[in-house]
C-alpha cells in the first residue's frame, strides 16, 4: 500500500471506532459490521459477554427511465441474537471460510431474529455514505437469501459446523 493511500484507510478505521463509542458498543463486538463493511457478507463474533451478527440485506434501486441504478445495502447488527422463529426449507449452495469449495445446505425460507439490541448501516453508494442508526425493535424478520445468510451467521454463533454436500457431488447433464 502506497502512503498516500494509508490515510484514508486510517480516517474510516478511526470513524469505525467512533462508531463504536456514538452506541456504547465494545469496539470487538462491533467486528461483524465492519467486516460487512470492508468484506461483505455477514459474519459473527462472540465471547463470554458478547455475541453478535451482522446479516446484510441488498435491495438494487434502479431508475427504468435513465436506465442507472445502484444496490443498497442494509446491515444490520444483532447483539446477543437468538433465532425464534423459522418456516421453510431452501436448498442452497454456500461457500464458508477454508471450505475449498461450496457446499450444498439446508437453510430456512423465513426467519426471526431476536436480540438485545438492533443496529442498522445503510450504505449508499451513490452518495458514499453510511447512515447508522439503533432500532427501536428487538425482532426482525428475514425471508429467501437474507434468511438463509442470518441461520448461517448463527449456526458459526452456536459453534456448529457448516456441513452440507460438496459441489463435486453434482453430475453435468
Amino acid at each position: 500500500m502506497k502512503p498516500e493511500d494509508l490515510l484514508p484507510v486510517l480516517t474510516f478505521s478511526g470513524a469505525e471506532k467512533q462508531l463504536a463509542r456514538k452506541f456504547g458498543i465494545p469496539a470487538d463486538a462491533m467486528i461483524p459490521l465492519f467486516f460487512s463493511f470492508r468484506f461483505g457478507g455477514g459474519w459473527c463474533y462472540g465471547t463470554e459477554a458478547i455475541r453478535t451478527i451482522s446479516v446484510v440485506k441488498r435491495t438494487t434501486v434502479y431508475d427504468e427511465t435513465a436506465r442507472t441504478g445502484f444496490s443498497r445495502e442494509e446491515i444490520f447488527l444483532f447483539l446477543n441474537p437468538v433465532c425464534t422463529a423459522r418456516e421453510g426449507n431452501v436448498l442452497r449452495l454456500e461457500k464458508c471460510g477454508e471450505e475449498k469449495t461450496r457446499l450444498l445446505v439446508e437453510r430456512p425460507f423465513w426467519i426471526r431474529i431476536r436480540a438485545d439490541r438492533i443496529l442498522k448501516a445503510t450504505v449508499n453508494p451513490v452518495v458514499r455514505e453510511i447512515a447508522t442508526e439503533e432500532l427501536a425493535v428487538h425482532e426482525m424478520d428475514f425471508e429467501g437469501s437474507t434468511a438463509a445468510n442470518a441461520a448461517h451467521e448463527l449456526e458459526h454463533l452456536a459453534d456448529r459446523a457448516i456441513s452440507g454436500v460438496h459441489l463435486w457431488e453434482f453430475h453435468f447433464t
